[in-house]
């Protein structure tokens, strides 16, 4: 029982549009989300070879941390009101972090056959499941429904490899959990069917859309609704999500971070329904699939350990470092036979681990991810890591206000980025410009870019001030600003000061040529964790202060940096 490939179904599901998804051949039994049993045994065997074995210690390490974590024995209720998010978030990391370790012990698990992963594995997800089954009691909106569907995609994939060697009675329990939970959201979304749809956002539109699809790819065939619900899944990614979850240019309307998790659950459901049903929406919609926000963000190495903003992705949060892009960019690389997204992705060298970010609740919930057994299974080592030819070093994404450039395809290469007039320069492995708060004292109306190879020009037009950023290829930034008034800005590593001029360790120099630098303060930029509109502020178990720089203007108002980053 279990791990079979059996015959073919016809499901005969047509909608007006047509077929909504093809179910020959379909998959049955278990695992079969994102390997069959044949699969697997390759997998297993890749533990000591390559970059696969790199990536088992790290999934190893993390697994054995998920064995110290005892399973969550109390619920938490909603709670209403919330005047600052407490609870909404109380919740949402609560079940990020139990859907995080009962996937990892799983893959963990299917990757080694070691029984202590199973035994952790079962017992996170049986605890999971009961504990949160009251969710199929509660009434459904759209507050819950971003955390209810990751979680329920993690009881889906859980199950699914855990399943061939779980006794019938408890598979018996967890496929009714997950079947409850689907049915409660599957009507919800039927009486309200702009969710995950037109009108509602498009990042989390994708990431209910897809846990869904998952849930229903798991129980396809065992549970009679899941057909239902694998149709509204398809539905919903066929004539929205994919054609508009991100923009014309490829970036996601909210944040560049966004386009990184749009992606992840576009690949957690793509990839099992073709695997499971044979539709292959990676062909229809491959002109969806964009990678160019990856080319233009990632510009150094992700070492073992916490993370900080901007260290190794341009305008990303501590969480949403290379980890939390690099999976995508394995995937792609692996899809589309991309040399250069395999290059990128592989300056992870925490590839496997499981993320524990900094975001905690003042009640200890910390928010997880898990991506190190996805990025197992999706790495391909016959796609080489090497620089495409004829590749553009600078890149416009002129409906959001964002655009980048950089010196080359090395980490730690000089690199510099806009968004609505914000500006970073990264040099040399570090951000040596972050405007403070994430904004100048102005926005940005209009940005364009302009590239001849040897320069790349960001302009940006506002009310009352301009900004120009160039790079000037191969080792100098200079930005000009005028009618903005004063600057400040922090950087991940103290420079030494020599009147207007800093210089970091190493090879980057900063020259403040018009205006003069009023303040440089060892520690006067905190880094705050602050969720919720701004309202609710988190505890960070990995304080951070940085150097903060201050610019006053000349009598014009301008302010015009230099910096230079000598090759190595």
């Amino acid at each position: 029982m279990g791990w079979l490939v059996e015959t073919c179904l016809v499901l005969g599901a047509m909608l007006l549009a047509g077929t909504v998804f093809a179910r020959e051949p379909s998959l049955t039994g278990h695992p079969r989300l994102y390997f069959t049993p044949a699969e697997l045994a390759q997998l297993r065997a890749l533990r000591t070879s390559g970059l696969h074995a790199r990536m088992w210690q790290n999934l190893a390490e993390s697994a054995e941390w998920c064995l110290t974590q005892e399973p969550r024995t109390e619920w938490i209720a909603p709670v209403a009101p919330d005047p600052v998010y407490l609870n909404l978030y109380d919740r949402f990391y609560a079940m990020m972090h139990d859907m995080a370790v009962m996937e990892h012990l799983a893959f963990a698990w299917a990757y080694s056959g070691d029984r202590r992963y199973f035994e952790g594995a079962r017992q996170w997800t049986l605890a999971c499941g009961r504990l949160w089954s009251r969710e199929a009691g509660g009434e459904p909106n759209a507050s819950k429904a971003y955390a209810v569907m990751r979680l329920l995609k993690g009881l889906a994939v859980s199950y699914d490899l855990l399943c061939s060697d779980l006794p019938p009675a408890e598979r018996d329990e967890i496929r009714g959990i997950m079947a409850d939970i689907a049915a409660r959201y599957y009507q919800w979304y039927l009486d309200n069917p702009g969710m995950a749809g037109p009108g509602q956002d498009s990042h989390h539109g994708s990431v209910e859309a897809s846990s869904f699809g998952v849930a229903a790819l798991a129980l396809l065939d065992e549970v009679p609704e899941a057909s239902d619900w694998l149709e509204l899944a398809v539905r919903k990614h066929t004539d929205y999500l994919l054609p508009e979850a991100l923009t014309p240019s490829g970036a996601q309307e909210q944040t560049s971070n966004f386009w990184a998790s749009t992606m992840q659950y576009r690949l957690f459901f793509m990839d099992a329904l073709r695997r499971v049903t044979g539709r292959d929406l990676f062909d229809e919609f491959a002109a969806q699939m964009d990678g160019r926000m990856g080319l233009a963000a990632v510009v150094a190495r992700k070492h073992p350990g916490h993370n900080e903003d901007n260290r190794s992705v341009l305008f990303a949060p501590s969480y949403g470092q290379l980890d939390y892009w690099s999976p995508v960019l394995l995937y792609l690389a692996r899809e589309y036979r991309r040399s250069i997204y395999q290059h990128l992705a592989l300056w992870d060298e925490s590839l496997g681990s499981l993320q524990q970010t900094r975001y905690v609740t003042e009640h200890g919930e910390q928010l997880l991810f898990e991506m190190g057994g996805y990025a197992y299974a999706w790495y391909d080592s016959t796609v080489a890591a090497q620089v495409e030819p004829d590749l553009p070093l600078s890149f416009a994404f002129a409906d959001v206000g964002e655009a980048y450039a950089r010196v080359g395809w090395e980490p730690g290469g000089l690199a510099v980025a806009v968004r609505h007039g914000a500006v970073i320069i990264h040099a040399g492995g570090d951000a040596v410009v972050v405007d403070q708060t994430g904004q100048p004292g102005w926005t940005a109306e209009a940005t364009t870019l302009s590239d001849d190879g040897s320069t790349a020009v960001i302009a940006c037009e506002g009310d009352p001030a301009s900004q120009q950023l160039e790079l000037r290829r191969p080792d100098t930034a200079l930005l000009t600003r005028t009618g903005a008034g004063s600057m400040r800005w922090w950087c991940h590593a103290l420079p030494q000061r020599d009147g207007d001029t800093l210089r970091w360790p190493g090879r980057v120099t900063l020259v403040v040529e018009e205006g003069t630098m009023a303040a440089v303060e060892p520690e006067g930029y905190l880094d705050e964790k602050i969720v919720g509109l701004g309202k609710l502020h988190l505890v960070d178990p990995m304080p951070m202060r940085y150097p903060r720089i201050t610019v006053e203007p000349t009598a014009g108002g301008v302010i015009r940096l230099r910096v230079t980053c000598r090759r190595p």
